[in-house]
C-alpha cells in the first residue's frame, strides 16, 4: 500500500511540475474585421456573436454598440475575459483579463490554452455567421448552364467547360460550406452541430494529405479555381440508445470564374462505428464530414464530371 502511495504521489508530483512549467506563447489577436465584403447589419452581426459564444460555454454581453465582453471559467479554476468589436464588415477579438494562465503583458505571453480556446470561440462565431447566409455576403448561388441540370441563379452564369489540368494549381474553398436552398435539415442540426466547417476543413485536410493543393480562403477571387460545396441534406435519425441512423448528402463543382469543370454527388451514412452508443449525434454527424472529406480529396486528385461518390447509390 506504501508502495502504491508512494507512485501515486510521484505521478502527482510530476504533473504539477510540467504543468508549472509549460511553455507560454504570445498572446493573438483574432481578427476578421474583412470578413464582409457588403455591409452587414450590426444587430446580425450582435446576435451571431453572443450565439457563437454561448455555444461553447462562454457568457456574453453588450457593452455598447459595437463591443461585446465575453468570459469563460474552464474547470473552475481558469478565467478568460475578452474583447470582441464589431462593425458592419466584421470582428476581431482582443485580450482583456485571465487568471491562472501566466498572462505577462510584459512580454505579451500566455500559456498556450488561451490561443486554443479563443480560437474555438472565433470558429463558433463563423459558424453562427454562417447559419445566417453571412459568410460571403455578395455570394449568391450560381446557375450551371447545361442540357441536363441547372441551379437558379440571379447574378452569375457558369457555362461549362472542358477538361483543366489541375497539376501545380491551387484549389479554393470556403471556410464552411453552405446549405444548398431547401436543403433538408432539421434546426437542431444547424444550431448544435458543426457540420459546415466540418466539411471544408476536412476537404482541405485529406486534399493536402494526398497533394492536392486545397486551401480555405474568406475571398475566392474570379481568377482563383474554387471548389463550390453545398450540403444537400443531413439527417440525424436515431441516438445513441437506439442506434444511430444518420446520412449527409452534398454536391460540389470545380469552377473558375464563370466557368465550370466537374461536378459531382456524395453521400455518406453511419451508425456511429463500433464506439456508437457513447457517440453523441453531432459526433456521429463530424464523422460522416470527415468520410465526405477524404471522398471529396481522393475525387480532387483524379476529378470527372458527375461523379457519383461514397454511399449515393444507398440513399438516391
Amino acid at each position: 500500500m506504501k508502495k502504491i502511495f508512494r507512485f501515486g504521489f510521484l505521478v502527482l508530483a510530476v504533473a504539477v511540475f510540467f504543468i508549472g512549467c509549460a511553455k507560454t506563447s504570445s498572446v493573438q489577436t483574432f481578427n476578421d474585421s474583412g470578413y464582409f465584403q457588403k455591409s452587414v447589419p450590426l444587430s446580425k452581426i450582435e446576435r451571431a456573436i453572443k450565439a457563437g459564444a454561448n455555444r461553447k460555454g462562454w457568457r456574453a454581453r453588450k457593452v455598447k454598440r459595437g463591443l461585446i465582453e465575453a468570459d469563460i471559467l474552464v474547470r473552475g479554476k481558469y478565467f478568460v475575459a475578452v474583447n470582441i468589436k464589431y462593425n458592419p464588415y466584421g470582428y476581431k477579438i482582443l485580450y482583456a483579463n485571465s487568471r491562472n494562465l501566466k498572462y505577462n503583458p510584459a512580454d505579451n505571453s500566455i500559456h498556450p490554452s488561451y490561443n486554443k480556446w479563443v480560437s474555438l470561440l472565433e470558429k463558433n462565431i463563423n459558424y453562427e455567421l454562417s447559419n445566417i447566409g453571412m459568410n460571403n455576403a455578395d455570394y449568391t448561388e450560381p446557375k450551371i448552364i447545361s442540357k441536363k441540370r441547372k441551379m437558379k441563379h440571379k447574378k452569375v452564369a457558369y457555362k461549362k467547360a472542358k477538361a483543366i489540368n489541375l497539376e501545380g494549381r491551387t484549389i479554393y474553398i470556403r471556410p464552411m460550406v453552405q446549405y444548398a436552398p431547401n436543403s433538408r435539415v432539421a434546426r437542431n442540426v444547424k444550431e448544435e452541430c458543426t457540420v459546415p466547417k466540418a466539411l471544408a476543413d476536412s476537404i482541405a485536410k485529406y486534399s493536402q494529405a494526398i497533394g492536392v493543393d486545397v486551401e480555405i480562403k474568406d475571398r475566392i477571387g474570379r481568377n482563383d479555381l474554387e471548389l463550390i460545396v453545398k450540403i444537400e441534406e443531413a439527417v440525424s435519425a436515431g441516438n445513441a440508445f437506439v442506434g444511430h441512423r444518420k446520412f449527409i448528402v452534398i454536391s460540389g463543382m470545380l469552377v473558375k470564374g464563370k466557368k465550370i469543370y466537374y461536378s459531382f454527388d456524395a453521400a455518406r451514412l453511419s451508425g456511429g462505428g463500433y464506439f456508437g452508443a457513447y457517440r453523441s449525434s453531432c459526433s456521429v454527424l463530424g464523422r460522416i464530414a470527415r468520410a465526405l472529406g477524404k471522398d471529396v480529396a481522393n475525387w480532387l486528385s483524379n476529378p470527372y464530371d458527375k461523379a457519383m461518390m461514397g454511399d449515393t447509390q444507398l440513399i438516391r
